[in-house]
């Protein structure tokens, strides 16, 4: 959703938190005045809407949802209609059902009610939305993906660090390029980003704390910590085996940051 207009509907004009994000950050209505008006999501970890605020903080929406997103009440405020709902999402009013892209989705039973076009390779289960609604998301209704998958990431800090006089790219690849065979500076980056916004697996697990998300696949060994609200790269690296649980103890070193 870009913008949306109609003859009972003020104009308006969404923005999102990121390039190729689907989660909302801003919408600005524009009245039969042409006055222009803003409004700010307050999302869940997950990026669906839970409030819009205006400009000075006051809630002119607000709504709660179960997980599977069913509505279990919803507070206009003031008259103003709030539709989006999980990321990729619009709520169509008449039925019901979240309008997804490629088909809909019913929040009361926490399905798709058609099947996937890709067919198999959106998972055996053809009308299932994703493992689990709270940290993996299907912008498009094709194949789901984790938090992690639907951000841009811009890569490590760039800046130096004073003790080593090394760059964030710098410093993991020379820790960890190794683990990953013979490749060179950017491919390591490269591969980072890559696993980084995969869609998850079966074997893949993932997880929010604070502001930094952890991903971790048991098949393969990769570990992936990131900055959301900087969409910054901390680390990638290969579990080597010694720990019995490698993804809970990355995430206990990112709850000590």
């Amino acid at each position: 959703m870009i913008q949306e207009t109609g003859p009972n509907h003020p104009t308006s004009l969404y923005i999102y938190t990121d390039q190729n994000s689907y989660e909302p950050l801003a919408r600005i209505d524009i009245d039969g005045n042409h006055e222009q008006h803003i409004r700010y999501f307050h999302t869940d970890l997950n990026g669906a809407p839970e409030e819009l605020t205006d400009a000075n903080g006051k809630i002119l929406w607000e709504c709660s949802f179960q997980l599977w997103g069913k509505r279990i009440h919803e507070i206009e405020h003031e008259p103003i209609e709030q539709n989006l709902r999980y990321q990729g999402q619009y709520l169509d009013r008449e039925t019901g059902l979240h309008y997804n892209t490629f088909r809909y989705y019913d929040p009361d039973i926490g399905r798709f009610t058609q099947p996937d076009p890709i067919g198999l390779l959106g998972g055996l289960n053809l009308y299932q939305y994703a493992p689990n609604g709270l940290t993996w998301i299907d912008p498009l209704g094709l194949m789901n993906c984790g938090i992690a998958g639907s951000a841009k990431w811009k890569g490590f800090n760039p800046k130096k660090n004073s003790l080593t006089g090394k760059t964030g790219l710098q410093g993991h690849y020379e820790k960890h390029g190794h683990e990953f065979g013979n490749i060179n500076q950017n491919q390591y980056l490269k591969r980072a980003k890559e696993f980084a916004t995969k869609p998850l697996t079966s074997s893949m697990q993932e997880a929010k704390v604070g502001n930094f998300l952890i991903r971790y696949d048991k098949n393969t060994g990769e570990i992936f910590v990131d900055h959301m609200s900087k969409r910054e790269i901390r680390t990638y690296y290969k579990d080597d085996g010694r720990s019995k649980t490698p993804f809970q103890d990355a995430i206990d070193l990112a709850r000590e940051k």
